[in-house]
């Protein structure tokens, strides 16, 4: 009889996991509504037990609820286990006789008991096979030790006719009943993890996309039902990625963190923060206003006060690093068909028109904004093909000598579209910085220059070929490796090429530049500072690496004739080429006054339209040998 109670008992439990599991679990219900139902759930178990007990008469009796209200404590914690002990504790309590306050305390210690080892488990992570035994031993036990307190010594008798089975086949059904809720306890745990991680950030805690998306979609409902007007804002932190270059991602990531942690204390409860990937963080705000006017002046309020609550620099080990960011701001609905994609969309096109002005800008969303967006990506997709294709062509630029002889050339890439004619790299050059595409572009270019320096079997290329390398073509991994196999297949001289860079490489992994620099150098390639004097103009890097020229900026050149700031900059750039022993190359030369200008005060190399404008290869080599 007893083990037939105990199977009784696990069966009804087993089905009480299924119910709840599929009736339950899967309901969207805070974790304590859940345990109070799983509270209710157990006692309802444990009072059927006990429609059916072993009756010894006088209100004695003998069931399963022991197993059920332990479980309940053990997987359900203290509110699962309050509530089953109430719901059964009430029902032992009508039922009465004079085995009711032994009744009693075997639920109240069997429910107190499983909390005890629900702490046990969130400190260790789970039960074994031998500590669930060993705790069902332990209730039964205690179980039959209160027995022992029944009136007219018949407790002693019960025991010693139930001791044996209890002992053995009770902690072993208990073992059995664990593991099951156990295993079903972890499988829950991973749905509410990918849940988590399907809607959240890991890194900040906070909310994702798709967690956004879904708060604007009511947001969006509401506003066309009530003709008002909601707000979104992206805020993306500038340059970060060179901060990841720079000082790692540990760096980066503890950057986030700060930033999330000022965003939330500035937005507290007035709307939704969420982080994309990156360094970017969209903001819902909760008000909508009835006119287009009052929310825009409600997102620029906003703007403002997340710009002063990033305005401390962020203290990150040694560093104080400033915080700049870009924020593009965006109104819905746009119009009745709207949508939470189309609204994070539009955030994003205003974001990057903010970093494509230069960053730490705020810029609202305007219609213009979707239809230079679309080109972009037109221009993307085409040039891809472009590449693929052999739709670039080189332009040639001489820069010539005071004497006016010919010293060499600056290449420049052309795009010839089979549809649209010449594109201007002022058009395409862009778009590929902000992809991998200049990296494609570059490579492009330079095995390109070494063809035409492979095949120049006359000689009629005066000088160097210089070619201009972007940093993130630099930076590459395998900008290296690549230079040197294009080098190898070609066959040409190295010393026929230099690498024009522009002084912003020096914000990334200096050690990295000098090292690649170096090596290059070694090869016999001459490098050349492009844009001297825009930039950061560090003296320091210019003395310890392998810099051979400086360019001078065509504003600079330009303005030098007649703007006394501009001579006084250019005379110091050629004081410090001529102390440093360097060549200097003055670019955008289109006047005889700026190049007299310029001869006056130096030994310069000349470039730009009034000696000659880009052009092919066939035409610039006919010029030469004219």
């Amino acid at each position: 009889m007893l083990l037939l109670d105990l199977v009784y008992n696990i069966s009804l439990l087993v089905s009480l996991m299924v119910f709840y599991q599929v009736a339950v679990s899967r309901n969207k219900r805070e974790r304590a509504s859940r345990k109070v139902v799983l509270g209710l759930l157990l006692g309802a178990v444990a009072v059927v037990g006990m429609l059916t007990p072993l009756n010894y008469g006088d209100g004695i009796i003998f069931d399963g609820r022991s197993i059920v209200l332990f479980v309940a404590g053990l997987y359900g914690g203290p509110i699962a286990a309050g509530v089953s002990t109430l719901l059964v504790g009430g029902y032992r309590v009508w039922l009465g006789g004079a085995g009711m306050p032994v009744g009693i305390a075997t639920i109240v210690m069997a429910a107190g008991v499983g909390v005890a080892f629900y702490y046990f488990r969130q400190r260790n992570g789970g039960l074994t096979v031998m500590q669930a035994f060993g705790a069902g031993l332990l209730v039964h036990l205690v179980m039959l030790l209160l027995f022992l307190l029944l009136p007219n010594g018949i407790g002693f008798t019960i025991v010693e006719q139930i001791w044996f089975t209890v002992l053995l086949a009770y902690p072993a059904g208990t073992v059995a009943v664990c593991l099951l809720f156990q295993d079903y306890e972890e499988q829950e745990n991973s749905r509410e993890n990918l849940k988590w991680l399907a809607y959240y950030d890991s890194l900040t805690s906070l909310p994702n996309r798709h967690y956004l998306a879904e708060r604007i979609e009511p947001a969006l409902k509401s506003c066309l039902s009530t003709g008002h007007k909601g707000a979104v804002l992206l805020i993306h932190i500038d340059r970060f990625s060179r901060l990841n270059d720079a000082r790692g991602y540990g760096s980066g990531d503890l950057l986030l963190q700060e930033v999330a942690q000022r965003l939330r204390l500035v937005l507290a409860d007035k709307g939704t923060l969420a982080r994309m990937s990156g360094g970017d963080f969209f903001i819902l705000l909760n008000d909508t206003l009835p006119s287009e006017p009052m929310v825009e002046q409600c997102a620029a309020d906003w703007v403002a006060r997340i710009r002063t609550a990033l305005r401390e620099p962020i203290e990150l080990d040694d560093l104080k690093i400033p915080v700049f960011v870009s924020i593009g701001v965006t109104l819905f609905p746009h119009d009745r068909t709207d949508t939470p994609v189309q609204v994070l969309k539009r955030a994003d096109i205003a974001m990057h028109r903010a970093k494509w002005k230069g960053g730490n800008k705020s810029i609202f969303y305007e219609q213009s904004m979707s239809v230079a967006a679309e080109q972009q990506f037109q221009i993307e997709r085409e040039l891809r093909v472009a590449i693929d294709e052999n739709q670039l062509q080189l332009y040639f630029q001489s820069q010539v000598n005071a004497g006016g002889c010919v010293v060499g050339a600056e290449v420049f890439v052309r795009w010839l579209h089979p549809e649209r004619g010449l594109i201007s790299p002022a058009e395409f050059i862009p778009v590929a910085e902000e992809t991998d595409l200049i990296i494609e572009v570059g490579e492009w270019v330079l095995k390109n220059v070494c063809a035409v320096l492979a095949n120049d079997d006359l000689k009629l290329i005066p000088g160097r070929l210089a070619v201009n390398i972007s940093p993130r073509h630099f930076m590459h991994p395998g900008f290296l490796a690549s230079v040197q196999s294009i080098l190898q297949t070609t066959k040409v001289n190295p010393e026929k090429l230099t690498f024009e860079v522009t002084e912003s490489l020096w914000i990334h992994d200096v050690a990295d530049v000098t090292e690649k620099m170096r090596t290059l150098t070694k090869l016999g390639i001459h490098f050349s500072l492009d844009d001297f004097g825009t930039g950061y103009s560090s003296l320091t890097y210019i003395k310890h690496l392998p810099i051979h020229e400086l360019k001078i900026d065509k504003s600079f050149v330009q303005d030098a004739p007649v703007a006394k700031d501009s001579a006084a900059l250019v005379e110091s750039i050629l004081a410090v080429a001529q102390h440093m022993n360097l060549q200097v190359v003055a670019e955008g030369v289109e006047t005889r006054d700026q190049a007299d200008f310029l001869s006056a005060r130096g030994n310069v190399v000349y470039q730009g339209y009034f000696f000659c404008r880009p052009e092919p290869y066939a035409q610039w080599v006919k010029r030469l040998a004219t």
